[in-house]
């Protein structure tokens, strides 16, 4: 894993019906071809989130060749509160020994608190989301108001690139309504 990616088109504002266009993004180490990967991948990451009961999705992409490695959706409703998409992912790329440093994960949404530091704590190059915390609490979905970014901010371990507001145009949609 690992390598150098080519040319991708510079960021864009999207927007949904609904929420207000927000501009991609990208702060740290993100090659054009690598942001160019991580934008195609959310739509992996969105097939992970329609497929479970809460729409939470994530991707884990190899840099080296943009490809998406693994994917996982949340599974919290069966019990175990911790299962969200991005916790996850980790757990499903250690049980199938994928180094995670040279990794990008793609997640659906701001990961929240636990996720945050689980991703810091696994030292992923980089961590790039769709849907704000402020955008799920606004639709009414229970969140801890605490940003990814400050989260990262704190912490003393190497810090992941991020991207954010990546493909809103694909995770918005997920987060009109509340499952019920």
């Amino acid at each position: 894993m690992g390598g150098a990616l080519g040319t991708a088109p510079p960021a864009r504002a999207r927007s949904v019906a609904n929420s207000p266009a927000r501009e991609e993004c990208w702060d740290g180490d993100w090659p054009p071809r690598l942001r160019a990967a991580v934008a195609d991948a959310m739509t992996a990451a969105v097939g992970h989130a329609r497929a479970a009961r809460w729409p939470f999705g994530a991707v884990l992409v190899d840099p080296a060749d943009g490809s998406v490695v693994l994917g996982a959706g949340n599974s919290a409703e069966g019990g175990d509160v911790t299962a969200h998409a991005e916790v996850n992912l980790l757990r499903k790329a250690v049980a199938a020994g994928v180094p995670l440093r040279p990794c990008v994960v793609v997640s659906t949404a701001e990961p929240c608190p636990m996720c945050a530091g689980a991703l810091v704590w696994s030292e992923v190059r980089g961590v790039a989301y769709g849907t704000s915390i402020a955008y799920l609490v606004s639709r009414g979905f229970p969140q801890m108001r605490v940003p990814f970014g400050e989260i990262v901010a704190r912490s003393t371990l190497p810090r992941p690139s991020l991207a954010h507001h990546i493909r809103t145009d694909l995770t918005d949609p997920l987060y009109r309504a509340v499952p019920g």
